[in-house]
């Protein structure tokens, strides 16, 4: 398992720069979305609408942005998604996957239930080339004072161990 922790963009000002809604607990973001010009470029992994519908199947919502959403002056905006399959290029794109400070005020379970459903759907994923090399970007609001992405590399099945740094962050024991 590689992982790599460094600062990540502002959260929330960058959403309300490209009028999306704010995430505030659990969302599943574009894996540009720190480097976008506007809303209609976003592109997810391949993997997301699955983890997102896995989600909401056991009571957690992704606050995210969704494949389509209402932009700043009311029209439809298109989010794109990667092709999938094991030569396609969001094999090698990081699902992205925020966790704001908010989540800490419901169920302790949350955060390893979400990280359990992105594990289990990026090992039977048919965009990773192998279940044993995803990569993953968890994205972690610091309470009061940033953000911080922990960009992993490694087994889909290790991922859960990352709730334990996530802790670690919201406790303020780690720094990027």
């Amino acid at each position: 398992m590689l992982m790599q922790t460094k600062d990540f963009v502002d959260v929330a000002a960058r959403a309300c720069e490209l009028g999306c809604r704010v995430p505030t607990r659990a969302a599943l973001l574009p894996g540009n979305f720190s480097t976008v010009v506007h809303a209609g470029e976003f592109c997810f992994h391949a993997a997301t609408p699955y983890v997102r519908s896995a989600w909401q199947s056991v009571g957690l919502d992704d606050e995210g942005p969704a494949p389509s959403y209402r932009g700043r002056r009311g029209q439809r905006v298109p989010v794109r998604t990667h092709e999938a399959g094991p030569d396609a290029p969001s094999a090698r794109v990081p699902l992205t996957v925020f966790f704001g400070a908010a989540l800490l005020a419901g169920p302790a379970s949350c955060l390893a239930v979400a990280l359990g459903i992105v594990s289990t759907v990026l090992a039977f994923d048919a965009g990773c080339a192998s279940p044993r090399d995803v990569l993953c970007d968890v994205v972690v609001e610091r309470p009061g004072s940033g953000y911080v992405c922990l960009e992993y590399q490694g087994d889909a099945y290790e991922l859960v161990a990352l709730a334990r740094e996530v802790r670690e962050i919201w406790a303020g024991n780690q720094e990027a």
